[in-house]
């Protein structure tokens, strides 16, 4: 393979419409395997793919989750689909408790999640094939109805501010941690079930919820710790907090895979691609001005609909900042060489690069002496971004910044700013590597090994800053925590300099490393305070019943039909009826395909077309077996999905709604009635 090809996922909250979602995670199961059409499509490209990071709220939530345990240990996704299909349905989930807080069980959800992580790992012990990639970031959102109170430091005083927005990470990376392991299970069946925690249908999720209602809690527990920093940091107890659905303040989390996407480092030339499945997109109607809203309407929209409706443009605007950012770094740097040369021309010498002891005698004057005094901005700039970093490391940024000017001066050879650019100047190694790595990219036929070696440096220091905040600390000793964060840099920086040099001996790629400093002045000023990252753009696609229009144009002004019967019911839709959710699972596939397949083949690509028909036509074959032909015509042609509830449904589906409410409200009202008399909230299960 000459390339990767990697995709960043966001997947949106939408109910019963997590079944369309998990159609298309299937299918994204599929390519990383390079299963069936995907082989093709692999050799075609000559890429190998990777879901690197995915990002999901709410019911996108839980699909994230299982994929990224399906990828972490070489799993299918048939127990989630199976969940889907045949256990999530209203009239298996009506909440059944006698003072119940909600209409349908959180407890048999939390119970459905949990066995069916606990199935894959069965079916893994028989038929899995282990991990299918290297790594993957999985955050998955969650409402802190409480809030966790943190402190904002102003010019003369601190106040308090809550933060109800949470985030689950999840990862796992080869070798070092896997959260997707068997012992994580309860945790993880919380976190799905926290995220999802829809308001009314479900209550909130705690923790210790999760311990009580799981067997497997007390064995091998996992420390949860990791996965509420803040509330660690805060001393707070978040075991007992109760956590509602992602989607409240962030149902499409774009947020987490744009900040993480700049932290990858890859073994092979990347193209980076961010996917965002929306099963029910907004449709065009234009902006002609409506009529003034009334009474009603106006409140309803100041206190519900406007609250509701969460825009991405600024996202998304941010990831098309960056890719214009890395074009615009990319053409000044194509002229530095051409710059450097002037430079030289006009009777000026080029530095050569230093090696450690005299470089720690350099003062701020020796490089403008030598370098220009465009340099002093620059080395003030590094000094100070350092600065910051360690600040953070330690805890204490103000204090940081007094200890640097009292050990470290610009002027004094004996404590130059150099020595503490040489101990903690992580960054500019970082930068170095993806340098070098970039320029190996532009070479004909780089070679594979080089770029292999490379890539694991770089990925060493990368995993030197991720575990950094894994250092034992003081921020009341700040002389004795530099230390030990100069010695775990030493120990790691020291060895992967020689590595490079040795690497690049009689390289082309030498000249590179060794004026790298002539590059990194022009660019370390423009990349300062942003995550760039990877150096490729990222390039945006959605995945819709809109966007995919080989079988059914739903864009068409001429076409009625619509896919999905999930949409009806405020989303609920396909959790009243098993061919509805078949349906839907059934367009999530097809849906998925396409989108993947014509996002990754260049526009107009003679492939495309057949790849498409091929896909949907094995997907097909899976369900209908030699009718899939017959089909994928009726498909084309004239099926649409019946959504028509129907009068007895809709009578029952009533009826069953009204009888559990009126038992939420007694019980609401009964725990009122006792607070009110003794003074202390009653535990009714």
């Amino acid at each position: 393979m000459e390339k990767e090809i990697r995709f960043a996922l966001v997947l949106y909250g939408g109910v019963s419409l997590a079944v369309y979602m998990n159609g298309v995670t299937q299918e994204f199961l599929n390519l990383v395997r390079a299963a069936g059409v995907y082989k093709e499509l692999a050799a075609i490209t000559r890429s190998r793919f990777v879901v690197d990071i995915a990002s999901g709220s709410s019911a996108g939530g839980i699909n994230a989750i299982f994929l990224g345990k399906a990828l972490a240990n070489g799993q299918s996704l048939k127990r989630l689909s199976r969940l889907w299909l045949e256990e999530a349905s209203l009239s298996r989930l009506w909440n059944t408790d006698l003072f119940p807080r909600s209409l349908l069980s959180g407890r048999k959800v939390y119970s459905m999640l949990l066995n069916a992580l606990n199935d894959m790992d069965e079916m893994d012990a028989r038929e899995g094939s282990g991990r299918l990639q290297p790594e993957m970031d999985v955050f998955i959102t969650a409402t802190d109805i409480q809030g966790l109170e943190l402190p904002i430091q102003l010019a003369d005083m601190s106040v308090a501010e809550k933060d109800h927005k949470n985030v689950f990470h999840l990862r796992f990376e080869n070798g070092q941690e896997n959260d997707f392991s068997r012992g994580m299970n309860p945790f993880l069946a919380f976190a799905g079930r926290a995220t999802s925690s829809f308001p009314a249908a479900f209550e909130p999720m705690r923790l210790e919820d999760s311990n009580d209602a799981s067997s497997d809690a007390s064995r091998d527990a996992p420390d949860t710790g990791k996965f509420f920093p803040a509330y660690v940091a805060a001393g707070a107890d978040y075991s007992r907090r109760a956590f509602g659905d992602g989607g409240y303040l962030n149902n499409k989390p774009f947020h987490f895979a744009l900040r993480e996407i700049p932290r990858r480092v890859s073994d092979l030339p990347v193209r980076r691609m961010l996917m965002y499945i929306e099963p029910t997109p907004e449709r065009a109607c234009g902006n002609s001005t409506q009529a003034s809203p009334g009474a009603i309407r106006n409140s309803l929209a100041a206190l519900i609909t406007l609250h509701q409706y969460e825009t991405i443009r600024e996202d998304l605007q941010n990831a098309l900042d960056r890719n214009r950012m890395i074009e615009r770094v990319r053409e000044i740097t194509r002229l530095v060489e051409q710059d450097v040369e002037t430079w030289r021309r006009g009777g000026n010498a080029t530095p050569s690069r230093l090696a450690g002891p005299a470089y720690t005698r350099r003062t701020l004057a020796d490089e403008i002496h030598a370098r220009g005094p465009g340099y002093a901005g620059y080395h003030r700039l590094k000094v100070r971004a350092v600065t910051d970093a360690l600040g953070r490391m330690i805890g204490d940024p103000a204090g940081v910044e007094a200890w640097r000017k009292r050990t470290y001066s610009e002027e004094e050879s004996a404590r130059s700013e150099s020595v503490f650019l040489l101990h903690f100047d992580l960054g500019y190694r970082q930068r170095r590597l993806r340098f070098l790595l970039a320029k190996l990219d532009e070479m004909e036929a780089p070679p594979r090994e080089l770029r292999r070696e490379l890539s694991r440096i770089s990925r060493n220091l990368a995993d030197l800053e991720c575990c950094a905040h894994e250092f034992e600390l003081d921020s009341d000793q700040i002389d004795s925590a530099a230390a030990i964060v100069r010695t775990a840099f030493q120990e790691v920086m020291i060895p992967a300099a020689g590595q490079v040099e040795r690497c690049l001996r009689r390289h082309a790629l030498k000249p590179y490393f060794d004026r790298y400093e002539d590059y990194d002045q022009v660019t370390f000023p423009i990349f300062y305070e942003t995550e760039v990252g990877e150096t490729e753009r990222v390039e945006i696609f959605r995945i819709s019943p809109m966007d995919a229009k080989s079988i059914v144009d739903e864009t068409a002004s001429a076409e009625r039909r619509r896919k999905l019967a999930g949409t009806v019911l405020f989303h609920f839709g396909a959790f009243l009826k098993r061919a509805w959710r078949d349906n839907d699972m059934l367009w999530g596939r097809l849906d998925g395909a396409e989108r993947i397949i014509s996002s990754v083949l260049p526009p107009g690509s003679e492939h495309a077309p057949r790849l498409i028909r091929d896909a949907h036509l094995a997907i097909l074959k899976e369900q209908f077996g030699g009718q899939a032909e017959a089909v994928y015509e009726d498909l084309k042609t004239g099926y649409e999905v019946d959504r028509r509830i129907g009068v007895f449904t809709a009578v029952s589906l009533a009826a069953r709604c009204a009888a559990v409410s009126l038992k939420m409200l007694i019980s609401t009202w009964l725990r009122v009635a006792f607070t009110l008399k003794l003074g202390a909230f009653p535990v009714m299960r």
